[in-house]
């Protein structure tokens, strides 16, 4: 219902949770938490693409074999969106 209120991210572009949708679930997060204007933002679909597989990888020692989705799991939401804003600016998103 988000991106039915925001509508279009535009051409070329995805809408992208700072904190994901999974974390609802994975972390126990509030839906509103996670689904509201503060925690998107609108991304070029390919980097969208590289941000997800960044999300999806398990190669980085820091997460002891997890992926970056897992290891953040269970992490306090300040925690996880500082991190998703890290990983923004890393992407050229954000300055």
């Amino acid at each position: 219902s988000l991106k039915s209120f925001l509508g279009s991210a535009g051409t070329g572009k995805h809408w992208h949770h700072i904190v994901e949708q999974s974390q609802i679930q994975k972390s126990g997060f509030t839906s509103e938490q996670v689904n509201n204007t503060s925690n998107v933002v609108a991304v070029d679909a390919g980097v969208h693409a590289q941000i997800t597989g960044h999300y999806n990888t398990t190669k980085f020692l820091f997460t002891g074999g997890l992926s970056v989705r897992d290891y953040l799991a269970g992490q306090p939401f300040d925690v996880q969106f500082d991190y998703g804003m890290k990983i923004l600016a890393q992407f050229g998103v954000i300055k």
